[in-house]
């Protein structure tokens, strides 16, 4: 029996450094630090092997990776393309409050992380600087059950604005609106030989 179980213990040993190890080289080789997540994003689903559920999760890990504080919830990307980014959340022990709800910073984490992507999708990963440096939350309505983010942004047309506001959206499994989160960025679009970034709050 104890031997049964130390197998066991060796085997989940060895999948999740396996695991770990393969997040971290598919962190490497495709997204870095997850400046481009769309071409990240384009690179998975390029890999025709992979269902697309897969390539969805690998992703959302991968971004964990880059914004570790992310992991903290349990969502999925199930949607990115220019100007757009979508996420799903479903609620746990893990993200919610003493009242069974989903807790408030677990929303703003999740909606600050689909929002961020979207962003980025439309910054020039090589030039562009962006930092967020507020976000604000409104609370329409409880918050239970399977969520819903998305943030739809325009083309940046105006390259010499210092500061741009985007916005989220959350939603819950009928659909109602539970919180919009408002994002406040500090940019520079003038070709910096910096490299972009969110994730940053002051």
């Amino acid at each position: 029996m104890s031997f049964g179980l130390a197998l066991v213990g060796l085997a989940a040993i060895f999948y999740f450094t396996a695991y770990n190890m393969f997040l971290q080289m598919m962190t490497q080789r495709l997204g870095g630090t997850i400046q481009d997540p769309l071409q990240l994003w384009e690179a998975l689903n390029t890999i025709g092997l992979l269902p697309i559920r897969t390539r969805a999760w690998i992703f959302s890990k991968i971004v964990g990776f880059a914004n570790p504080y992310s992991r903290t919830i349990d969502f999925r990307i199930t949607e990115l393309r220019k100007g757009k980014a979508c996420g799903v959340m479903k609620q746990s022990k893990v993200n919610s409050n003493t009242f069974q709800r989903v807790h408030e910073a677990a929303l703003i984490t999740f909606g600050e992380t689909v929002g961020s992507l979207a962003f980025l999708t439309l910054l020039n990963h090589t030039t562009d600087i962006a930092v967020l440096t507020n976000i604000s939350a409104d609370y329409v309505k409880v918050s239970k059950g399977l969520l819903t983010a998305s943030s739809v942004i325009p083309p940046l047309k105006d390259r010499e604005a210092t500061e741009l506001v985007t916005h989220v959206l959350i939603k819950n499994a009928s659909f109602e609106t539970v919180s919009q989160l408002t994002l406040t960025w500090k940019v520079d679009l003038q070709g910096s030989p910096a490299t972009a970034t969110t994730f940053i709050s002051k």
